[in-house]
């Protein structure tokens, strides 16, 4: 595993030490955090679908585990002596997959909380999403946990993950405390834009929306990890936490700086923003009633993600979690450059 620079394990490394379950381990999130919680001491239970195709062997600190998570009675015993559920796994295709979004969002999460409870976890951390809470009708410009979660059935994905964190919200109760952690735009090593921007940007199939000059909040992946350390050390009960870098920057000015240190193009094509709804649904229409190969350049949820200004508070993690983002821009940037893939 490579090396977390130390900043992100400071003052966490003499706390006691909790035995965690991790779901989604494989995963550009659960990656991140297995080496994350076993440099902050912690003893780790780490689910993997496939560990032999990732050559993942049990470790000092680590253990292995594949069973299958919707299995209740069997997922139940493995949890027995567990202080905390970290749970990440999650289906992240936008396109054709409502199904697949239902059944792993939503109804595994619920099977999840249900093993927890019957196993006597005291603690369930939820890997939420921020765009639980943009509502596609209004401004959505510091966007505080006090406001009511928007009607986003258009969404598949982001209204699984909204569904998902009720249903975890819900169960909290004096023998579970259940927390949601609702980041926004993750960014690091091994992101979306390694997976898929960036290679779309190099085949110029990725541009701006208005320039792209409109405000974001983004989450470089360690102070979501610092965040999740936190969230492990808190009584909180049956509360949500958005998470971020700070203050928002432009969207274009992070997501060039972003495309330049994984050395990928930077476009230079924009469209005005009021055509990103209608260019969605023709490209979404092609690709549901002609034979087109591969998946639309744009979709409904991708324009709800990325082509508005979106900016949230963590003001409530800071005061109930003494969260604070370890990483600025410039330094993830660099970070990313020093382990490009």
């Amino acid at each position: 595993m490579d090396d977390l620079p130390c900043i992100l394990v400071n003052g966490l490394v003499n706390e006691q030490s909790m035995k965690i379950f991790l779901t989604g381990a494989s995963g550009f999130v659960g990656s991140h955090l297995v080496q994350s919680l076993i440099a902050a001491g912690h003893e780790l239970v780490a689910h993997y679908r496939a560990p032999q195709l990732l050559n993942i062997k049990p470790q000092h600190n680590l253990q292995v585990w594949s069973g299958d998570l919707n299995d209740v009675q069997s997922l139940s015993k493995r949890l027995q002596g567990i202080d905390s559920v970290i749970h990440c796994a999650a289906e992240m295709k936008l396109w054709n997959s409502k199904k697949a979004l239902h059944e792993t969002n939503v109804l595994m999460t619920k099977n999840i909380l249900k093993a927890s409870k019957q196993s006597g976890v005291p603690q369930f951390i939820y890997m939420s999403d921020a765009s639980v809470a943009k509502d596609p009708s209004i401004a959505n410009l510091d966007v505080c946990e006090s406001r009511a979660l928007p009607s986003l059935e258009k969404f598949p994905y982001s209204h699984s993950k909204s569904l998902a964190e009720q249903y975890v919200l819900a169960a909290g109760d004096e023998t579970l405390r259940t927390i949601s952690l609702r980041p926004v735009s993750i960014w690091g090593k091994g992101d979306l834009i390694d997976r898929i921007l960036g290679k779309a940007a190099n085949l110029n199939q990725f541009g701006w929306f208005d320039q792209g000059d409109y405000l974001f909040s983004t989450c470089n992946i360690y102070n979501l990890c610092e965040a999740v350390n936190k969230a492990l050390l808190s009584k909180s009960n049956r509360e949500s936490f958005f998470i971020s870098d700070g203050p928002p920057v432009l969207f274009r000015q992070w997501m060039s700086r972003r495309l330049l240190a994984g050395h990928y193009k930077v476009p230079t094509l924009s469209i005005p923003r009021f055509l990103a709804w209608p260019l969605a649904r023709f490209t979404e229409n092609g690709w549901n009633y002609l034979p087109l190969r591969g998946e639309p350049p744009l979709i409904w949820e991708m324009v709800h993600l990325m082509a508005h200004p979106f900016s949230i508070s963590i003001a409530k993690a800071k005061e109930q979690l003494a969260y604070e983002p370890l990483y600025g821009m410039e330094e993830g940037m660099l970070e990313i450059e020093k382990n490009r893939i």
